[in-house]
């Protein structure tokens, strides 16, 4: 798979230069299991990392390969849906579904997302490289990127017309990546070649976020269904952006992909503000302005399976195991 450094200043190249030592960081910040003690011996921060998630949620009975199958479910589906907006999916109905708000991206921000939809092809073929299988038999006629599962134009059509609707579901569609993989990384602890890469693309998918964000305010001021809002605060759809007049479904769904799962106590909504049983905002030497929606934003929170096939189901024409 491609280094991760090239990806990141593919998309952003400002922000390679803000990359601090994390293993340092934690290092010197907190004491640690034997687990995570042992990921930092390894030089790899992605074991610490996951270490530090099976610390915090119960390790499941999931298989490194039903992670594998679920994982590529995903980048299958994200890679189709960046084709499908640019025009270059296989499938013709796909390609004209997103005929008038193609003509309507800006030239940087088509070039940005023509950049993010390379790197979801490259995580397809390193997932099949890792053994992945894909067990749905999914194409690029698999999927309803309006949400109505192929029956009917579902809450997120507007997404065919509006930059702005677009670039929030693609917001919303990149953060459900995000939250899936590190609910997934305790899965993975068993194979830490398999973890490593896994959080790896776990990292490109969260820049991916930040980048579509970035987009998203050179937007504003545009007339819109939806204004713009670049953090998630407070973990609601309406912190998410979906302000304005977008269909109330939308609001809804958006609603999954930011709030509590099905089990809140580990999978708890982006509006948290405890980590590893620290309140976040009581931290000593924060900075002056440092308020309850700064410490919602400075954590992804992680998504259970079951909460990832809730809101990425009306995507699929397929039913998702």
């Amino acid at each position: 798979m491609q280094n991760t450094e090239t990806i990141l200043g593919a998309i952003d190249p400002e922000v390679a230069e803000r990359l601090v030592t994390r293993r340092e960081a934690i290092r010197q910040g907190a004491s640690v299991s034997s687990t995570v003690a042992a990921g930092l011996a390894m030089a790899s921060v992605p074991v610490a990392l996951a270490a530090l998630s099976k610390d915090a949620f119960a390790q499941t009975t999931t298989t490194v390969q039903d992670v594998l199958n679920f994982a590529l479910m995903l980048e299958i589906f994200e890679n189709e849906f960046y084709k499908a907006v640019l025009g270059t999916s296989s499938s013709t109905a796909q390609n004209t579904a997103f005929t008038t708000v193609r003509a309507l991206v800006p030239a940087a921000a088509r070039t940005s997302l023509g950049q993010i939809q390379k790197h979801e092809a490259q995580h397809v073929a390193f997932l099949l490289s890792a053994g992945a299988v894909n067990v749905l038999n999914l194409t690029a006629d698999s999927f309803d990127f309006t949400g109505g599962r192929g029956a009917a134009p579902g809450p997120f059509l507007a997404a065919t017309t509006d930059v702005a609707f677009l670039l929030l579901t693609a917001q919303a569609a990149e953060d459900t990546g995000v939250r899936a993989y590190k609910g997934q990384a305790p899965n993975l602890v068993s194979n830490t070649a398999v973890l490593e890469n896994a959080l790896r693309i776990h990292s490109v998918e969260a820049r991916h976020a930040a980048k579509i964000r970035r987009m998203r305010r050179l937007l504003a001021g545009a007339p819109s269904t939806v204004r713009f809002s670049g953090t998630v605060s407070g973990g609601d759809a309406s912190a998410a952006g979906a302000t304005g007049t977008p269909p109330q479904a939308a609001v809804a769904a958006l609603g999954l992909v930011y709030g509590a799962g099905t089990d809140a106590a580990n999978f708890p909504n982006e509006a948290n503000t405890t980590q590893g049983g620290i309140a976040i905002g009581n931290l000593p030497n924060l900075p002056t302005g440092f308020s309850t929606n700064s410490a919602t934003e400075a954590f992804d929170e992680p998504l259970s399976r079951n909460d990832v096939r809730t809101i990425v189901q009306p995507f699929f024409k397929v039913t998702i195991p």
